[in-house]
């Protein structure tokens, strides 16, 4: 599985009902608070690599608010072919990898949100996610990830998510 990389066109479908059964709802803290953002687990194919698997969250608002200035249309560049997208993986994407810089993920959101990329993969494999969304994230180490954090202590260790 080649890594994601900057200038690679991802294509995902559009948000819709079934999108509810990647909803993962992300917790932490920054800046002495709690925080939380809903996020949509979405398997994307990077057009640039033959059609890989890429696993991408994406934040509600980039996904769900169609009227959202955030939105993936509002994207410079991206598009729709058919009902899908297509975007092109620019600074406005972050990405979590394990620590051989590996099993590359995706994400696009508010990068405001400053978290451990721990968080995306531990939650979906520890909480509510689909099945097919846990072993998606499976496919990524999440299973291997997971089990570092929980012996590590989740609140105070990790790397932050880096920037395309």
């Amino acid at each position: 599985m080649s890594a994601i990389e900057a200038n690679d066109v991802l294509r995902f479908g559009p948000y819709n009902e079934e999108s509810e059964e990647g909803v993962q709802t992300i917790s932490w803290s920054q800046s002495l608070r709690s925080k939380t953002a809903t996020y949509y687990i979405v398997m994307a194919e990077n057009t640039s690599k033959g059609n890989s698997k890429v696993l991408v969250y994406v934040q509600d608002s980039f996904y769900k608010d169609e009227a959202s200035a955030q939105h993936i249309s509002n994207i410079p560049g991206a598009k729709k072919d058919g009902d899908d997208w297509l975007v092109t993986v620019t600074d406005r994407f972050q990405y979590g990898q394990n620590s051989k810089g590996e099993n590359r993920w995706a994400v696009l959101h508010d990068k405001n949100n400053k978290m451990y990329q721990h968080r995306f993969i531990v939650s979906t494999m520890q909480g509510n996610a689909a099945e097919w969304a846990k072993k998606l994230a499976g496919s990524f180490g999440g299973g291997e990830l997971a089990d570092q954090v929980h012996s590590l202590g989740s609140k105070f260790v990790g790397d932050y998510l880096h920037t395309f």
